[in-house]
């Protein structure tokens, strides 16, 4: 019926207008502050110098099916503001305020790309191979004066594998993740608040409403150390995917989606510099023309995306 509702869908699955009530179609996102923490509390706002460069080593496990799938890999990954084209004149007084609201523009660089963990017997030679022409793949996104991160583009080296494409999405996914919001009232240790938006599933291809609690755990200088836990509920029960034969649409019957992470912040970073995340996501899915019978055939369809942060060990 009408109303609100109490909390998100049994099944995971949200009808269309209720996802509309939970986040307005025109909302990117919303940041909701459930507790503001002890004393000392401070604005937190990302402050990164656009000439700096930050190295990460990534290591990005995306599995879809079942505990098989891809070895972990083990990603270089260099962050940069993009330059912009044209730079404005310096002393134009009347750009400074709309310069400082303007995102950063990063570009995150594969450096290098290897396997992680080596299975018995060693990967087939070929992958390997394969991993090494990401190099020089990137992934270019805006990133808020609010933290927040969007309009991910994926692209692609030359000469690298198109069927590696999923790897990229799932990097842009987990930088995600683990790239806090950050609420716009000064917060201390123990507080926490909710982030609300949208995104689409790694693998799964499938749009989901986003929820993210995150928690100051602790404040050491200017290093935030963050919780973070997801929730992930389907935005209406239609799933649409290329078929042989142009678009199918399969119904959504549950999904279950759920994760969590640890996360060290600090305003001077385009990402945070260690990081450890893992995320699930679940589908029951019933072919077209199925309907609702309930002998009709479902298939599974499940994800895992693990991430993990580090410093480059030294060299």
């Amino acid at each position: 019926g009408g109303g609100p509702t109490d909390g998100p869908p049994e099944n995971g699955v949200f009808s269309p207008q209720a996802a509309a009530a939970a986040l307005p179609k025109d909302m990117p996102y919303k940041i909701e502050v459930v507790d503001e923490g002890s004393e000392p509390r401070a604005r937190l706002a990302p402050k990164i110098d656009p000439k700096s460069e930050q190295k990460l080593n990534i290591t990005l496990g995306l599995r879809m099916g079942g505990p098989q799938g891809m070895p972990n890999l083990d990603l270089g990954v260099s962050l940069k503001a993009e330059k912009p084209a044209d730079k404005p004149k310096e002393g134009a007084g009347a750009a400074a305020p709309a310069a400082s609201a303007a995102p950063t523009k990063v570009i995150a660089k594969v450096t290098s790309a290897t396997l992680a963990s080596m299975s018995i017997g060693g990967p087939p030679k070929e992958l390997g191979d394969a991993l090494a022409k990401l190099k020089g793949s990137a992934l270019h996104y805006d990133l808020s004066p609010a933290n927040v991160v969007s309009n991910h583009k994926i692209e692609l080296a030359k000469g690298a594998d198109p069927g590696l494409q999923p790897l990229l999405a799932a990097l842009g996914e987990a930088i995600t993740l683990v790239t806090p919001p950050l609420p716009d009232k000064p917060v201390g240790a123990g507080a926490y608040w909710m982030v609300t938006d949208r995104a689409v599933a790694s693998g799964a291809q499938l749009p989901v409403l986003r929820y993210r609690v995150f928690k100051v755990e602790k404040v050491e200088g200017d290093v935030i150390s963050l919780s973070v836990d997801t929730r992930q509920y389907a935005e209406g029960a239609d799933l649409k995917l290329p078929g042989p034969n142009g678009e199918v649409t399969l119904t959504i019957d549950r999904l279950e989606s759920s994760g969590k992470g640890t996360l060290a912040w600090s305003p001077s970073s385009f990402a945070p510099g260690t990081a450890d995340a893992s995320q699930r996501l679940q589908a029951l899915l019933v072919p077209p023309g199925a309907g609702g019978q309930p002998g009709a055939q479902r298939s599974v369809a499940q994800v895992e995306l693990t991430a993990k942060f580090a410093a480059p060990a030294a060299p």
